[in-house]
């Protein structure tokens, strides 16, 4: 038998629930948003991605690469470190956006890429000095989604 206190505890596990639902919804609705529509360019693509890395906003540099499972390719210097002893790298600031050049899949042995430079400045980067990287190449390839990030760094 139901009693009083037993509905108003109900009551508030299921308000708990609807709460916790449009909070995930919004979530899920606000990172939609922040990308680009798929028929963007590469470069669209490249300054939304910049922008969110300098930003440090790790959901939108993740949801625009294209290996999503693989976090170490995407920018986002503020991620809380796994240890104290781990290192993010973190751009600091971009100039200098380049022209996109074509690679094709013969070159990149799996598909076509569009790769553009940029000149950074970051910091955190393993094998790098913190600093200015003249000619930094982001390359993007197509997918259902839009362009997304395959590959970065030099040559």
């Amino acid at each position: 038998m139901w009693t009083r206190r037993r509905r108003a505890s109900l009551g508030l596990v299921v308000c708990g629930v609807v709460a916790v639902a449009s909070v995930a919804h919004a979530r899920s609705v606000a990172i939609e948003e922040r990308l680009p529509p798929s028929d963007a360019s590469a470069e669209q693509v490249l300054r939304v991605y910049l922008r969110a890395a300098t930003m440090h906003d790790c959901t939108v540099t993740e949801a625009l690469t294209a290996d999503r499972g693989s976090k170490d390719l995407a920018w986002c210097g503020g991620r809380h470190p796994s240890s104290w002893f781990d290192h993010h790298p973190d751009l600091v600031s971009y100039r200098h956006i380049g022209a996109a050049s074509h690679v094709g899949a013969g070159a990149t042995g799996t598909v076509a890429e569009e790769c553009i430079p940029v000149d950074i400045t970051e910091t955190n980067m393993t094998g790098s000095d913190p600093g200015t990287l003249p000619g930094w190449q982001f390359c993007f390839r197509h997918t259902p989604d839009g362009w997304r990030l395959t590959d970065e760094g030099y040559g």
